[in-house]
């Protein structure tokens, strides 16, 4: 949940609250102080204490007496470990992907979607030398341009190209990824987008949606390397991979 400055908050008031303020913990490198997070969030002094004392009395956050500053505390991260999200979806798509990226030579990830963001929450790694890699939990919007890049990466083309109809492109995300209905579209009747040095120098990338049965998008899975191995005539070749194992964790869904 990310609830920028000024945002309208609805439902519950204090569990809204409390919310922001731990994912504004969760992006820091260390301790933070009220005033501060006060100003991040919009709130006033008297409710960010509020909400840190109920926090610290349920075992999220701890006080540095020392500095008066906060922390959040590692039982948030024991939670997350005992149902981790997508963990059935993982727990599919692994020996498939790991079989593709045998038959690919190169490695491949899949990235859930979750409302406007793509997670990563698979790789599957080829042994050859030169490899790329991605981190496990990453998580990026969808049309938000990342690591400086020129634009949006394929990947996150083929999520905004196949989300849910109903989640049209808006004009500020046009403006921020610097893409147009109409590439969308074109990546919708093509079922792929490529990538050929255009996010990481020299590295090439073929991107696909990943549906359920019921043809519900669940994600993208994307196939990259180097492109000396990963050249365009094995473009077609790896297309075919990825579209097989695609097909393979929706029929194990069924």
């Amino acid at each position: 949940m990310t609830v920028s400055r000024g945002s309208k908050i609805s439902g519950d008031k204090s569990l809204t609250k409390g919310l922001m303020l731990i994912e504004a913990m969760s992006k820091s490198q260390g301790t933070r102080g009220i005033s501060e997070l006060a100003r991040e969030l919009a709130l006033t002094k008297s409710n960010v204490h509020r909400l840190m004392q109920t926090l610290i009395a349920s075992g999220f956050v701890y006080k540095d007496e020392a500095t008066d500053r906060y922390e959040l505390s590692s039982r948030l991260w024991r939670l997350a470990q005992l149902s981790p999200p997508f963990a059935h979806l993982r727990l599919i798509a692994r020996p498939i992907l790991r079989s593709a990226v045998d038959q690919a030579d190169d490695s491949i990830l899949f990235a859930a979607a979750e409302n406007d963001e793509l997670i990563i929450i698979d790789q599957v790694e080829t042994q050859k030398v030169v490899r790329v890699y991605f981190s496990l939990g990453q998580s990026f919007r969808m049309d938000q341009i990342i690591r400086a890049g020129k634009g949006l990466t394929a990947l996150q083309q083929v999520a905004l190209a196949f989300r849910p109809l109903e989640q049209t492109l808006s004009d500020s995300e046009s403006k921020r990824g610097r893409i147009t209905p109409a590439k969308l579209n074109q990546i919708r009747k093509a079922g792929f987008a490529l990538s050929q040095g255009t996010w990481i120098a020299d590295v090439n990338a073929v991107n696909i949606p990943v549906f359920d049965v019921d043809q519900r998008f669940l994600g993208v899975m994307s196939c990259f390397g180097p492109a000396t191995r990963l050249t365009e005539r094995r473009f077609p070749t790896v297309l075919k991979i990825l579209r097989h194992a695609a097909a393979q964790i929706a029929e194990k869904l069924r």
